[in-house]
């Protein structure tokens, strides 16, 4: 079993490369196909706005590198610096701390254990996922329930919505006369616009494509909802705008952001953009009285709130340590027990054949002594007979070697 990840996140690189290298849920199942024809064996794809990862099971890195190219029209010598390659115990720490919220943007975010989960159903949907990337993925989810039931890490988080909450005090002051639409309505925009909500704003509006969904998340925070399609004519009412859909291509073009603050009279407009590829064109950042920040940006905000938990992270890290050493003896136990079974029937077999020769000599007369000295001398001397000669044929530069090996096995006293 050989445990690889390979990946890239907000730590390895920017904006602009994440975005070219995300799978949206409905490629990722014809991905884990692709990979599985090019002889990569249990796969598993995590795709998200901070990061793209693939686990895999195999010594087959070096295809994984070009395919993941190749899927993306990327040429690998620009991917490959960007990239990066855990294997093995490494990899099971990675896949620890990611589960955790402790690689996350927003340190302790409890988000990307949920895109985990899903991206473990994916691959076993797809039937690419096997048994010991299934094995994986459960201890994953152990460890990283462990970590939030014991540690701090998600205590006081500083998260997207209180630094999106602490911006839009510096730049409006209190938060009760702004209006404030979000475009999109899945998870992220609920856990922000009910963040938002406790402040009492004068008004929230969900726009979303499809207004059934659109209006399941404003019943529960008392919003106003509307269709994407329809935000163009709206746009200028908002104070603040925090986009965060699915789309491919940006949802909020430089046009619309022109007209809306023209009809502000150049009143400012807080703009979010949390979606990965980007909702809003990035050139919407040089109009005047615009403030646009994409989340690579709030996480350099946040960082400041992150050192205050570093006694969470050390508890997080020990007990990972623990579970990984723990995963990988079990490994280790499981891989040795065809050899423990064929050393005890080797043992079984001789004591055997030594039990039947004393009872011969018992039925010809030979005293108990007697055939009790023979019985344990010839036991020893079978039992012997390996190490022994193990250690007389062994070349000059394994003899520490193999002596260092018995001394453990028989817990001799040096």
């Amino acid at each position: 079993m050989n445990l690889n990840i390979i990946g890239l996140n907000h730590k390895t690189a920017p904006l602009g490369l994440r975005e070219k290298l995300v799978f949206h849920a409905d490629q990722i199942s014809h991905a884990l196909l692709d990979l599985k024809s090019n002889k990569v064996s249990q796969v598993a794809i995590l795709s998200t706005c901070n990061r793209t990862e693939i686990y895999f099971n195999g010594p087959k890195k070096q295809i994984v590198y070009q395919w993941l190219a190749d899927y993306h029209h990327i040429k690998l010598s620009q991917l490959k610096k960007h990239l990066y390659h855990y294997s093995n115990k490494d990899a099971l720490t990675h896949a620890y701390q990611v589960a955790s919220g402790l690689d996350s943007m927003f340190l302790g975010e409890t988000q990307i254990l949920g895109q985990m989960k899903q991206a473990a159903k994916i691959s076993d949907y797809a039937g690419t996922q096997g048994k010991f990337l299934s094995q994986f993925f459960q201890t994953v989810f152990e460890a990283a329930k462990e970590i939030r039931s014991k540690t701090n890490i998600g205590a006081s988080s500083t998260t997207i919505a209180s630094t999106i909450i602490s911006l839009t005090k510096k730049i409006f002051g209190d938060l009760y006369q702004t209006k404030i639409i979000f475009v999109g309505a899945g998870e992220m925009t609920e856990l922000i616009a009910k963040y938002f909500n406790k402040h009492q704003p004068e008004k929230i509006t969900i726009a979303n494509r499809s207004i059934q969904r659109g209006k399941k998340l404003a019943n529960k925070i008392g919003a106003e909802t509307c269709l994407i399609g329809e935000i163009h004519d709206q746009l200028h009412e908002y104070d603040i705008v925090i986009s965060a859909t699915g789309s491919q291509l940006p949802v909020i073009g430089l046009g619309m952001i022109e007209r809306a603050i023209k009809k502000r009279k150049h009143k400012p407009m807080l703009l979010i953009d949390l979606a990965v590829p980007r909702d809003i064109e990035p050139e919407t950042s040089k109009l005047n009285d615009i403030f646009l920040y994409t989340l690579d940006e709030l996480a350099e905000i946040a960082q400041e709130g992150i050192d205050n938990r570093t006694d969470a992270v050390k508890d997080a890290n020990i007990i990972i340590e623990k579970k990984v050493n723990n995963f990988y003896k079990k490994i280790n136990k499981k891989k040795a027990s065809p050899t423990i079974v064929t050393l005890r029937n080797q043992f079984e077999d001789n004591r055997q054949k030594e039990i039947n020769k004393a009872k011969k000599q018992l039925a010809n007369g030979k005293s108990i002594d007697e055939i009790l000295e023979t019985l344990s001398n010839n036991l020893s001397n079978k039992f012997l007979h390996h190490p022994t000669k193990a250690l007389n044929d062994a070349a000059a530069n394994e003899t520490k070697e193999i002596s260092e090996l018995l001394k453990k096995i028989y817990n001799l006293k040096k």
